[in-house]
């Protein structure tokens, strides 16, 4: 029954005197122990108001049970002094009484547990978590409290558990079978998770959580209130976002959520999300043969849930979330800027929805004409140049799939270069970490300008870059590489002297710890060496030669100022002649 329902059945349950053991079971976290607080905030009789509540997590005994629900009598008795006063007067006679004969009884557990049937005799007795009593105590004995409790002192009893955590069914099963008058069985739906997590969680979000929520089935209130954290941790206080951006954000951060906090049952994992790229993983569903195994099912459901959710593909925004959901850190620049970006490219995630829903229709959409999705293609197509290049190469091949398509796939292609051009940009990275299809004329463009970059950057400003970094990169890499033997010591000899000091300074640690740069820059050490050498060398500029062979001298690396040794070549014998041959001059 819904979290509604229940509560109406457990509110005429307990208008029944007759029913004294009544039984309220669900999955953990769904809303048990929220609806009895309810129930008992609402009730007008003043049994149910001041119900005695205990948590049996970690009782290994029926004393620790009883203390419990003393010390939830003393709050009650707070709150409703009328029903308690007669037990408060007899508990400070008895108090009294029993000091005056022996001193030790004035402690307070053991009154209490002297008075333990005065104290809790015709009280409603919350008992909650029996799934997770200590092993020591004995199902024979809970069911001893509650027979003795309900026949002998006229109590009634609700239990509280969650059935799902059972590790022995035969504790429930005894349960049902000895003293359960009544039992309820909640099965919270996810809209009602949601309303009770939203209050305890505020969100600005909202509106946009809910539905992706209910469509990931997360029915558990305590994991709904941890996705609702989450994408206020991630989306921050900012005043507004727009619904493009919303609808890129908010989904993938609700699944991821949910499944790493074990919302959804048999959930996908992080890498099958994360590698959601294009439609061509939709491929079971294009006609594509896959054996029905158990495997290819469960991806199959996951593919649904995904397409429902509207997450078509995953980039660095999603690689960011799960950084965070793993760690509990995330990087806050990194995710501020591309957040950031996505506010100020409205317009381009707008072209990116757009397109996301073109693909979706040319997977599911069967009633539509090939003709009939080529029109619905054009506007997508005029928004070409404001979406990512693996998604402008998926529109590309779908177009090229669809008979009389060709021509608007390579507009398509021709208005993403043609932005791209436009940006002259000075260096470009795809970043493909999950190795998504790229068409090769957008890679041709990618690689284009990385070549006009890699011939600018010189020896200096690789050198430059690895000091202020502590790092380098590809472009780093292949300039050291290339690097000969007249580029260091033009610029040994050409740049300012602030410079000359870290340029040396780094071309000499280098030199110190060669083994460990050598398969990153090549020759570039004994290059740079060769060109110290040549300069140490030259009479023409002996104070840059001295200067050379002093810090060389301090780095411990002087002997590569020296000239390389020729190898030796042993002597060749001279060459006996053979018998039959006549010697030279014969």
């Amino acid at each position: 029954m819904s979290l509604k329902s229940t509560k109406e059945q457990l509110v005429q349950l307990l208008t029944d005197d007759d029913t004294k053991v009544i039984a309220l079971s669900g999955k953990w976290g769904t809303g048990k122990s929220h609806m009895w607080e309810q129930v008992k905030q609402e009730a007008t009789d003043e049994k149910i108001k001041g119900a005695l509540y205990a948590s049996l997590f970690g009782a290994s005994s029926v004393e620790q049970i009883k203390l419990k629900l003393i010390q939830s009598s003393a709050k009650s008795a707070e709150s409703y002094p009328a029903l308690f006063r007669g037990v408060q007067q007899a508990y400070k006679t008895t108090v009294k009484a029993l000091e005056g004969i022996n001193k030790g009884f004035a402690a307070l557990n053991d009154i209490g547990l002297l008075l333990a049937p005065a104290l809790l005799r015709q009280k409603v007795l919350v008992l909650d978590d029996i799934e997770r009593k200590h092993e020591k105590l004995g199902i024979d004995e809970v069911l001893g409290f509650i027979d003795e409790f309900t026949k002998q002192h006229g109590s009634r009893v609700i239990l509280i558990l969650n059935d799902d955590q059972l590790d022995k069914r035969e504790v429930w099963n005894t349960l049902r079978e000895k003293v359960i008058d009544q039992e309820l069985r909640l099965t919270t739906s996810t809209s009602e998770a949601f309303e009770i997590g939203i209050r305890l969680v505020p969100s600005q979000w909202a509106t946009q959580i809910q539905p992706n929520i209910e469509r990931c089935g997360v029915t558990n209130i305590r994991i709904v209130c941890k996705v609702i954290k989450t994408v206020n941790r991630i989306l921050g206080n900012r005043p507004s976002l727009g619904d493009a951006v919303m609808t890129r954000v908010i989904p993938s951060t609700v699944l991821l959520a949910s499944i790493h906090y074990k919302g959804i049952e048999d959930a996908p994992d992080f890498d099958f999300v994360l590698a959601q790229g294009t439609p061509s993983d939709w491929g079971i569903f294009l006609g594509e043969k896959e054996p029905e195994t158990d495997e290819h099912k469960r991806k199959s459901k996951w593919k649904i849930l995904l397409n429902d959710l509207g997450i078509y593909s995953c980039d660095e925004f999603e690689l960011l979330v799960v950084e965070f959901l793993q760690s509990g850190l995330f990087d806050v620049a990194t995710l501020a800027a591309l957040i950031d970006r996505f506010v100020a490219e409205a317009e381009a995630m707008d072209a990116r929805d757009k397109c996301n829903k073109f693909f979706e229709k040319s997977v599911w959409d069967h009633r539509l004409t090939e003709q009939q999705l080529l029109e619905e293609a054009a506007p997508v197509v005029a928004k070409a140049n404001l979406i990512d290049p693996y998604m402008a190469t998926s529109l590309h091949n779908i177009l090229a799939e669809i008979p009389g398509g060709q021509v608007l796939a390579d507009q398509a292609l021709d208005r993403w270069v043609e932005a791209f051009r436009a940006r002259d940009l000075q260096e470009a990275e795809l970043n493909n970490v999950l190795g998504r299809s790229i068409h090769p004329r957008i890679e041709a463009e990618f690689n284009a300008i990385n070549a006009k970059a890699q011939a600018g950057t010189s020896v200096f400003d690789a050198c430059e870059f690895i000091v202020k970094n502590s790092g380098w990169g590809t472009r780093q890499e292949l300039a050291m590489q290339s690097a000969t033997v007249g580029d260091f010591e033009s610029t040994i000899r050409t740049v300012s002297i602030k410079d000359l000091r870290r340029f040396m300074a780094k071309m000499l640690e280098l030199c110190a710890n060669k083994g460990a740069y050598v398969n990153h820059f090549g020759t570039a050490m004994d290059n740079f060496a060769a060109a110290c050498r040549c300069i140490a060398e030259d009479t023409s500029s002996p104070r840059l030669g001295n200067l050379i062979r002093s810090l060389f001298s301090s780095s411990k690396i002087s002997s590569l100022l020296e000239p390389p040794t020729p190898p030796q070549i042993a002597p060749v014998a001279a060459a006996t002649p053979l018998p039959d041959q006549p010697q030279a001059g014969a």
